[in-house]
């Protein structure tokens, strides 16, 4: 060693001992890294004359915290043993530590590893933070997040002046520390080169943790979309700009009938044949949405609608199309579902034999043969959608489809653009090519608009001029689509006052009102009830699985002497509610709601009394049956909140 050097050390050493037992640093003399390290470790009382670890984990969790940084030991492993090759024979050890400063492994010469453990106890699963053996490569490294060389006496803990050490910290692709690359020998092999070959070592080992991160992605991404392809009920289909098949999933396979695998780079045409459409959107990849297309395949006659969409490669250029096949006969189907765009009720469904029912339904076949508007009306619970579906299905429309919109149920702002359709871009979140409205849908049929008497008075002259000119203009768009609809109109308000109170267009009023229905409530037609009852006991046990043959004499009697606040809707759900519990053949009264029993019309009289906490469970029960069992909508009916409703429920022992 140099005379240089020596005095290098030396003075490296008075500064320590200065710092030690003065506790004063000297900054000519030691670096500022070292000295803020002493500084944090004498604040955290470390013995500077100790240094040896202590802290070291036992078999069993060391296994468990190796496990815990397994994919970190792994990629390091490799790198740390090139590196070992290149000062092998030495004196120098290669470390591998966790984020906390844990060493998780060891590679070197058997000399300095058994010098490590003996001295310093420097081995697997001990702390070599700067909280537990105050300056050192790993501890420091960790602490300021940076390289760093430690020299002799730069260790804070006397007991490691004779090492050298070199650490970095290492970082996952987030730039979060997960562990420490350290390369430890004696103080007198100290070389300026060795920190370089750690700062190596590390960014080879991130480059590799971002390779295989980067590799899982591709893989989960490619897995996630092989499920995705094939969880949907359409066919899927790529090709390139070849007319090379890329990918076809198996829904597309079995709508085409192929029973074998279609392996890729097959040509389209050589499975599918010729077809003048497919071939059209493959060869001049062709951007298409929902084209309808015959396809022979064989015996059989595949008819479905096409959406292609060509894709692009990296630079540009256009790589091929994916097709997006969905079968005619679904397509209707989903649409006639998801728009209710079908009438299931006809007169024989309406059951009664009373004079008021008989007129009503009079005045059905009068407004099915008639193409006015017609206005229905009555109390919730009535059966007003069913009168209006027997007025589609008696018809000249009930070929076309029935549309029903609960105008209550819409929110405000999304009324006129699902009645009247939008444009595309219309507002943010605008389906792209736009959407048609209930009118469109329901061309050539007939539009049922329930609870007519809640749309917003700023929106009923859309209605009305929609009413009055047969054509529609969807918002956002200027163009005028005309319809040809029968309107259905229901309400269970008082149209003509809120008329006077200001909620409701006169002249929309008069529009709608052209042919106008009153359905009677249930307590003014009692000699229907039982009919009623029967048949709904025969409908539910059908549908329920149960052999209920009738209803006992205390069964009907006390439904006949209930007022039916919540009319037909109040009894189906009591008559539900009931053959669910039955246990024999026959109903008996009590498998009837608590309510029906308990508050009977024919027990009240004028100087009848009952306790509030009655009337508050009868006023909750009925309105929970009409709107059947829909916590929402019975709150809002009630006019309180649903977790005041959900406590009042418990209160009044009330079953939903």
């Amino acid at each position: 060693m140099s005379k240089q050097s020596i005095k290098c050390v030396e003075d490296s050493l008075g500064a320590w001992r200065n710092f030690i037992e003065g506790g004063m640093g000297d900054a000519t003399v030691t670096r500022s890294e070292i000295l803020e390290s002493w500084y944090r470790c004498k604040k955290l009382g470390i013995n500077p004359y100790d240094g040896k670890g202590k802290d070291t984990l036992d078999h069993e969790k060391l296994q468990q915290l190796i496990n815990h940084n397994s994919r970190l030991v792994e990629v390091a492993k490799p790198f740390m043993h090139t590196v070992y090759q290149s000062v092998k024979g030495s004196g120098f050890m290669v470390v591998i530590t966790d984020k906390e400063g844990r060493i998780l492994h060891t590679c070197g010469d058997s000399g300095i590893l058994d010098k490590a453990a003996g001295t310093i106890r420097f081995i697997k699963g001990t702390n070599w933070s700067e909280q537990a053996v105050g300056t050192n490569a790993i501890g420091t490294a960790l602490a300021i997040n940076k390289a760093i060389q430690i020299s002799g006496s730069e260790h804070f803990c006397q007991s490691h002046h004779c090492w050298t050490c070199s650490g970095a910290p290492i970082h996952n692709s987030l730039g979060e520390i997960i562990g420490c690359f350290d390369i430890s020998g004696p103080a007198e092999c100290v070389y300026s080169h060795t920190l370089g070959m750690v700062v190596a070592a590390v960014e080879a080992i991130e480059n590799q943790l971002r390779k295989e991160i980067i590799q899982e992605e591709k893989n989960r991404a490619y897995e996630l979309l092989s499920a995705a392809t094939e969880s949907v009920t359409e066919g899927l289909l790529a090709v390139d700009n070849e007319g090379r098949i890329i990918h076809i999933n198996q829904a597309a396979q079995k709508m085409f009938g192929l029973s074998e695998k279609i392996e890729t780079g097959q040509l389209l045409k050589s499975i599918l044949g010729p077809n003048e459409k497919f071939s059209e959107m493959a060869n001049q990849l062709l951007w298409k949405t929902d084209v309808e297309i015959v396809h022979e395949q064989g015996r059989d006659r595949i008819h479905c609608t096409c959406s292609a969409r060509p894709f692009s490669k990296k630079d540009g250029s256009i790589a091929g199309v994916v097709f997006t096949l969905r079968e005619i006969n679904k397509v209707r189907r989903l649409v006639n579902r998801m728009v209710g765009a079908t009438a299931r009720f006809y007169c024989k469904d309406i059951v009664g034999e009373s004079k008021v029912i008989k007129s009503a339904l009079k005045l059905i076949s009068i407004a099915a043969n008639s193409r006015s508007n017609v206005l229905l009306t009555g109390e919730s619970g009535t059966g007003k959608e069913l009168f209006a579906q027997a007025i589609h299905n008696h018809s000249g429309r009930s070929e076309g489809p029935f549309v029903a919109v609960n105008c209550a149920a819409l929110p405000r702002e999304l009324i006129q653009s699902e009645l009247f359709g939008y444009n595309e871009g219309a507002f943010t979140g605008a389906r792209r090519g736009g959407n048609p409205g209930k009118f469109e849908l329901a061309n050539e049929g007939t539009i049922f608009l329930d609870e007519i008497g809640d749309m917003p008075i700023e929106l009923q002259v859309n209605l009305l001029r929609v009413l009055q000119e047969r054509k529609v203009t969807r918002v956002g768009g200027d163009k005028e689509i005309p319809v040809d609809v029968r309107i259905i109109a229901a309400t269970n308000k008082n149209l003509l006052k809120d008329i006077d109170e200001g909620r409701f267009r006169q002249d929309l009023f008069y529009r709608l009102n052209v042919f106008s229905i009153h359905i009677p409530p249930l307590r003014e037609r009692e000699e229907d009830i039982e009919l009623l009852t029967m048949y709904l006991i025969r409908v539910f046990s059908e549908s329920l699985g149960k052999q209920i043959k009738g209803a006992e004499t205390e069964f009907l009697q006390a439904i006949r002497n209930y007022s039916w606040p919540g009319n037909v809707r109040e009894l189906q759900n009591a008559v539900e509610f009931a053959i669910n519990i039955a246990e024999e053949d026959y109903l008996t009264v009590k498998e009837l709601p608590r309510t029906v029993v308990s508050y009977p019309r024919s027990a009240r009289t004028e100087g009848d009394v009952i306790s509030l906490l009655e009337i508050e469970r009868i006023a909750v029960e009925s309105t929970l049956n009409q709107f059947n069992g829909n916590i929402t909508q019975t709150a809002k009916a009630l006019g309180i909140g649903r977790n005041t409703l959900y406590d009042k429920l418990k209160k009044l022992g009330v079953r939903v």
